[in-house]
């Protein structure tokens, strides 16, 4: 075991030697540059001079910088600090004039409110003389009917009021539906007058 060791450590041994004397061939057939690097070396100390020598030669207002400077700072830190900006909100409805709008709404409902009273009354005023006028010219069979109208009246008004309603009520709906066959027969002739023809 220890031969094939030393075998393969002097083969590497050797192969390492030729890679070297290769490496050290090529690096001699490098030119040389040492006089070029010379004279590259003495022309940046040249620049190097001139550089340091730039601050003598150029004049600088260090004071008019200082303030420049120090002004900037304060522009700076005024510019960091965010400005406060306050909305409000104004309506320009106060409370009298909604108030006002209120009541004026108010002045309008009580007046269609006492329009319709004023109707009811005319209609009670027409219903009472109607009333009077029968009960001043009605024959004696009528008179004994207006008495019967009256007791019952008495009796439960608003159970009379309720059923005169109910009755009108129906005599409308009745009247209406007369008026509807009405339209509809005339309808009917006027369509078979076209269709004899």
């Amino acid at each position: 075991m220890s031969q094939v060791l030393l075998e393969t450590l002097v083969g590497a041994v050797d192969a390492l030697e030729k890679k070297t004397k290769a490496i050290q061939g090529q690096i001699n057939s490098l030119p040389d540059h040492s006089e070029n690097l010379s004279h590259l070396d003495d022309r940046l100390s040249a620049t190097e001079a001139e550089v340091k020598s730039l601050p003598d030669k150029i004049f600088m207002p260090l004071p008019e910088i200082k303030a420049l400077t120090d002004e900037l700072q304060k522009h700076r830190q005024l510019l960091a600090i965010p400005l406060k900006q306050e909305v409000r909100h104004e309506h320009h409805l106060s409370k009298p004039v909604l108030v006002c709008i209120f009541l004026s709404l108010a002045l309008v409902g009580l007046l269609f409110l006492q329009c319709y009273t004023w109707q009811e009354a005319d209609k009670h005023k027409e219903n009472d003389i109607k009333y009077r006028y029968l009960k001043a010219f009605q024959p004696p069979e009528g008179q004994r009917i207006l008495h019967q109208v009256d007791s019952l009246y008495d009796s439960n008004p608003d159970e009379f009021r309720k059923a005169v309603r109910r009755q009108e009520t129906t005599r409308q709906e009745q009247f209406e539906d007369f008026q509807r066959v009405q339209e509809k027969q005339e309808e009917i002739k006027h369509l078979q007058q076209k269709w004899n023809q």
